[in-house]
């Protein structure tokens, strides 16, 4: 009797039009409320009913879906010293990193007993900064007599400045397949010796780089990503996930 005299009430006075403004704000703050109570805090009511209209929900990867603590899983090197592969790989390295990507690869060779300290004991000539359209960066180092510039990035990217063959290109594609479909982001290493200072090349583009190998990385996804996922596409919600290449 009670809830049917109430529903009776609210019904005359959302037939009044001047009672309109006054029913929506009640409605948008109990919907507010409801959602303060599960720790999302609404700051403009009729954001409330933004939300309820939302059929698509775009998130970033990094942080979002994944932990943002990337960890360095898998080498596959082009020749059978891995050890080539990882120092080639801290050398290309920013000094003072803080790309978690870059904070990974340095743990990967601390843990195979290369410090920074060791990586980094030579004296760095100059450096190839990394750029969305090239995709790759590099250093170039001086160890006693020998100049050496190591460089990082896409696959694709590295590849087209290697000196690998057909069959060579077409074997390390396969390679990028294979640790692709295991979820991990592919880094490629390639090196290059210089005898002389006169002769580094101006730019990166310049570089004939020897294959050194590849570098899967892994950002593990957070905790219960895949349950939230569930309930938005249970709630007729798209998710999209948006990133960039590396």
């Amino acid at each position: 009797m009670i809830q049917s005299i109430l529903s009776g009430v609210s019904l005359a006075m959302a037939m009044i039009p001047e009672e309109f403004p006054v029913v929506l704000t009640v409605f948008l703050s109990m919907g507010a409320w409801r959602l303060a109570k599960k720790k999302s805090l609404i700051g403009k009511l009729t954001a409330v009913e933004t939300m309820g209209a939302v059929s698509v929900l775009c998130v970033d990867k990094t942080g979002t879906v994944t932990k943002n603590e990337m960890t360095v899983i898998q080498l596959i090197s082009s020749t059978t010293n891995d050890s080539e592969l990882t120092e080639l790989m801290g050398l290309a390295c920013e000094t003072d990193p803080y790309d978690p990507m870059v904070i990974a690869m340095l743990n990967y060779c601390e843990h195979h007993n290369m410090t920074k300290k060791q990586l980094f004991s030579g004296e760095l000539i100059t450096e190839y900064p990394f750029t969305d359209e090239l995709k790759m960066m590099g250093h170039v180092w001086k160890k006693q007599d020998n100049i050496t510039i190591s460089i990082k990035g896409s696959p694709e990217s590295v590849l087209g400045i290697s000196n690998l063959s057909k069959e060579g290109k077409s074997k390390v594609l396969k390679d990028i397949e294979l640790l692709s479909k295991q979820g991990l982001r592919v880094i490629a290493v390639g090196s290059m010796d210089v005898d002389n200072i006169e002769n580094i090349p101006i730019d990166i583009e310049s570089c004939h780089l020897k294959f050194v190998g590849l570098v899967g990385l892994e950002d593990p996804p957070r905790k219960n990503v895949r349950e939230h996922i569930t309930q938005c596409q249970s709630a007729g919600i798209r998710v999209v996930m948006i990133t960039r290449e590396y």
